[in-house]
């Protein structure tokens, strides 16, 4: 006990005495005579009173040590991705899924899970998939509906919330199928907060059978056969045969089918799908075959049948979309001597499917003792004795789509012939490329033919100059948006293509551009390369340098698609683009994939040109979105945003949530003022989220490793319920003095008036008062 105001102890006694000596003094001078025992009881109650009353006005208070520690949290994050819908046959739950499991153990009346927690712990209720919620109610049972699981995310979403509170740790109930992105341990052990795994599932990989993957070039040819891999998985069956079938989409009506058959000696290994995630089974790879008849947008099924006991049949099927043009291009190929040029360029159209070439090797320097003389110089090809010949006919020249002349001068073709090239190329609206050489741009080259109107440049009498000396590429403002020089996905991965190109060493150079010829590529220098120019209803194109072979070695940077080095793809595109014959459309639509996850949302990319393929930067864009279930609405308007200095262009980009499973067609118009610029049309495909079916079984590996790095304990939800008795609880108490009055007591005032209503009582009974 202490006081609050402190008196000197002479001045407590003096107090005490005077008290004592009033009381005294006043019961000896009473005149009224009474026994000794009286007045010593009249005495001693005054002066306790008095007392009292003296001590209670030096404030006593009692200080006492006060436990104010609080009740340390307990967050619990529960996961609500679509593998918790699992059921584990192995564990004799067929009918029940994992997310029932957790449902029974955290809101069945007979669990005590979440009653023995709240006696000790002020717990949190938290819901996961690919992101955090805090939507949890103790009432209503938890649905499995994400599409993704990202433990990493929830975690540190928790543990920011409650950073600087008392928390005792995190309680993860999940399948540990972690498949957002990559998980460190290392990141969630800096967070200083013991996770506590309960494992829901089996660690057994169930058994299944999905499609991985499709591989098919996204343009086929009508009568052109097409080659379909199929590349699927399967755990748990040893000699099962399945039937896998191609079919038509719109029609369901059957393209191609074959069998496939799991043998014994199948081995199931583990297949990575990332460091943490692992599917066990084996992989099988099958073709299929169809010959498309029609042009147009396709859609094709590859299905395989649903077998016993198989996890899920929701990835027993995928859906590729594929755009069917007209037969393969045809290509006629005259070179006047076998140079690298011409080797290079045969070996890379020979190899291309989609393209029929005809090559012939006229030579006009002959012997008339050679064997070539019997053949006009023309040289065999192919171990074929008789040589393949410059169409004899306009008829026959007529069938082919593109012309290409290699080292030519004006002894190589006849007027007759040089006039069918004209009016193959002015008047039938065909393609011609001209490729350099010394024959060719000298003085006595196409300068001196009849071709030389329909070439893009204007040759000098005394032919062009050959120039020796390295130079490097480099696109004009044109050229950098030209669908035939796109190698890169984006503009900046096209020009970074270009500008790291093998350098070349060997150019012509000294001739005039005609009216109306645009350069799609120079030197650094400024002198024209590549030139571009329209020749009545058709296209001619001009190469002014050597060596562009060199492109064709070592150059790879094409992994997934069909064309391996820049060279095939620059010829491929090339020819494609020379082939068609009308680009008035001059705007045009692109996204990233034409495939995306159910719940994703697409970005579209729309870009504007003139004629001249310059961007076009105010335009006005309608953009139209029919939905797989047939509804029809107008998308935001498109913003426009800058891909950096470097373009000098504008690229407009709209966003759309594929919330329906299926094609969705998105079709833009576009006007620049009052000028129309077409329209152009794509097609997206939805399909269900289906990376939680892979590697569904219980990653105990991961959630043990998380338990023991953060400090935490891993347990199974049959023993749950132990949880309380492994948590660490390392809160240290928290105790804090407080002082509490007793002179403000109401005993202290019971007792004061008790002792003088006493003293009154007792002087009443003898006729004091």
């Amino acid at each position: 006990m202490q006081f609050t105001y402190y008196w000197p102890l002479w001045a407590v006694v003096l107090g005490i005495i005077i008290a004592i000596a009033i009381t005294v003094y006043g019961y000896l001078r009473v005149g009224h005579s009474f026994r000794r025992l009286i007045r010593n009881a009249l005495i001693a109650l005054r002066f306790i009173a008095i007392s009292i009353l003296l001590c209670c006005l030096l404030a006593p208070v009692i200080t006492e040590r006060k436990d104010v520690t609080p009740i340390p949290n307990l967050s619990i994050l529960i996961d609500t991705s679509q593998s918790m819908q699992l059921m584990d046959t192995d564990q004799g739950q067929s009918n029940t899924s994992r997310m029932d499991q957790v449902n029974r153990l955290l809101f069945d009346k007979s669990s005590n899970f979440l009653s023995n927690i709240k006696t000790q712990y002020d717990q949190h209720l938290y819901r996961f998939d690919s992101g955090l919620h805090q939507d949890v109610s103790i009432t209503e049972p938890l649905e499995p509906t994400g599409t993704l699981t990202n433990i990493a995310t929830a975690i540190q979403e928790v543990a920011q919330l409650w950073r600087g509170q008392p928390n005792v740790g995190i309680v993860l109930i999940t399948d540990g199928a972690h498949n957002a992105s990559l998980l460190s341990v290392e990141d969630i052990e800096t967070l200083k907060v013991p996770i506590y795994t309960i494992g829901v599932g089996s660690s057994e990989p169930p058994k299944d059978i999905h499609i991985q993957n499709i591989n098919v070039s996204p343009i086929a040819y009508t009568g052109h056969e097409n080659n379909i891999k199929v590349n699927i998985t399967q755990s748990g069956y040893s000699s099962e045969s399945i039937r896998v079938s191609l079919r038509e989409t719109a029609t369901n009506r059957l393209i191609d089918a074959t069998m496939l058959s799991f043998q014994e000696e199948d081995r199931d290994e583990p297949l990575d799908i990332n460091p943490q995630r692992k599917i066990v089974g084996s992989q099988h790879e099958i073709e299929l075959k169809f010959t498309p008849e029609t042009e147009g947008n396709f859609q094709y099924d590859v299905i395989i049948p649903t077998l016993e006991g198989e996890l899920s049949n929701a990835n027993n099927e995928k859906t590729f979309s594929l755009k069917v043009l007209k037969s393969k291009l045809n290509v006629f190929v005259l070179e006047g001597r076998p140079r690298w040029e011409y080797a290079f360029l045969k070996r890379t159209l020979e190899k291309d499917p989609n393209i029929e070439t005809d090559f012939a090797l006229l030579s006009k320097r002959v012997k008339s003792d050679s064997v070539l003389a019997t053949t006009d110089g023309y040289f065999p090809q192919n171990m074929d004795p008789k040589p393949l010949r410059f169409p004899d006919t306009r008829q026959d020249l007529y069938k082919y789509d593109v012309l290409i002349l290699g080292d030519i001068s004006s002894e190589h073709l006849t007027s007759t012939q040089q006039e069918a090239i004209i009016d193959f190329v002015e008047t039938r609206g065909k393609a011609i490329i001209f490729l350099p050489s010394h024959n060719a741009f000298g003085a006595n080259g196409y300068r001196n033919t009849k071709l030389s109107r329909i070439l893009p440049i204007q040759i000098p009498p005394t032919g062009c100059r050959e120039q020796i000396g390295e130079f490097s590429l480099d696109l004009t403002q044109t050229g950098k948006f030209h669908p035939m020089l796109q190698l890169g996905d984006t503009l900046e991965k096209n020009i970074n293509i270009w500008e790291n190109l093998p350098v070349l060493s060997h150019s012509y150079h000294d001739f005039k551009l005609r009216a109306g010829a645009t350069t799609l590529i120079r030197k650094q220098s400024g002198q024209p390369i590549l030139i571009f120019q329209r020749v009545g209803l058709g296209k001619s194109l001009l190469l002014t340098t050597e060596g562009i072979w060199n492109w064709d070695i070592g150059v790879s940077t094409f992994k997934d698609t069909a064309y391996k080095t820049v060279y095939n793809r620059f010829w491929a595109q090339i020819l494609r683009w020379m082939t068609q014959q009308s680009d008035e459309n001059r705007i045009y639509l692109t996204t990233v994939s034409p495939t995306y996850p159910q719940g994703e949302t697409a970005k579209i990319n729309i870009r504007a040109h003139t004629h001249s393929f310059l961007p076009l930067n105010e335009v006005e864009i309608e953009l139209t979105v029919t939905t797989p279930s047939g509804a029809v609405y107008p998308l935001k308007t498109p913003t426009i945003s800058t891909e950096g200095d470097r373009s000098n262009s504008a690229q407009y980009t709209a966003h759309l949530k594929l919330d329906e499973k299926g094609t969705y067609n998105i079709q833009a118009v576009g006007v620049a003022g009052n000028i129309p610029l077409g329209q152009d049309e794509i097609q997206i495909i939805a399909h269900p989220q289906l990376i939680e079916l892979e590697a569904p079984q219980l990653n105990q590996t991961l959630l043990q490793q998380l338990a023991e790095q953060t400090g935490g304990t891993f347990l199974t939800i049959e023993d749950a319920n132990q949880l309380p008795e492994q948590i660490n609880k390392v809160q240290n108490s928290i105790y804090v003095n407080t002082e509490r009055d007793l002179w403000a007591h109401p005993l202290v005032l019971m007792a004061v008036v008790g002792l003088l209503g006493t003293e009154w009582f007792l002087r009443k009974r003898i006729g004091l008062v």
